[in-house]
């Protein structure tokens, strides 16, 4: 019985990057839910005024349309770091923090390979690597 529950126990880099995956998770969901209340209540700080973008929206126009009729075009992927104080920017950003936890959950995960005896090297460079990949995906450099 002892070696079935053994068998349970994560190892502590499976637990390090699921709790940094799940807190980073909360934090970027509350940050998208505080997003759009900032939006409508400092619509002068957004790059596209909310009551149009959702009035454009709720009509069915494709992303391109509402873009040029309430931006006035696509300012680019990154806008949102030239306009973290603005809602519109604020939401991009939470949705950036939620989509990359992974690249901070899994740095996480290869310091516990590399502290574990013996060394887990191997899986260390693989979690690095990916980190990598989703950093520089997240700033734009690496896109295809």
């Amino acid at each position: 019985m002892k070696e079935a529950r053994n068998y349970l126990i994560q190892s502590r880099p499976q637990l390090i990057y699921g709790r940094c995956i799940y807190w980073f998770s909360i934090v970027a969901a509350m940050i998208c839910a505080i997003g759009p209340v900032i939006a409508v209540a400092f619509e002068d700080k957004n790059i596209m005024d909310p009551h149009y973008l959702f009035y454009s929206i709720w009509e069915g126009k494709t992303a391109e349309a509402v873009w040029q009729e309430v931006g006035g075009g696509f300012p680019g992927g990154h806008f949102w770091l030239h306009n973290l104080t603005g809602g519109d920017g604020f939401i991009q950003f939470g949705l950036v923090l939620g989509c990359s936890c992974a690249c901070v959950a899994l740095i996480g995960t290869a310091i516990a390979f590399l502290r574990e005896k013996p060394r887990a090297t191997g899986w260390a460079l693989v979690s690095l690597w990916v980190a990598s990949l989703i950093a520089l995906a997240a700033l734009g450099i690496y896109h295809t």
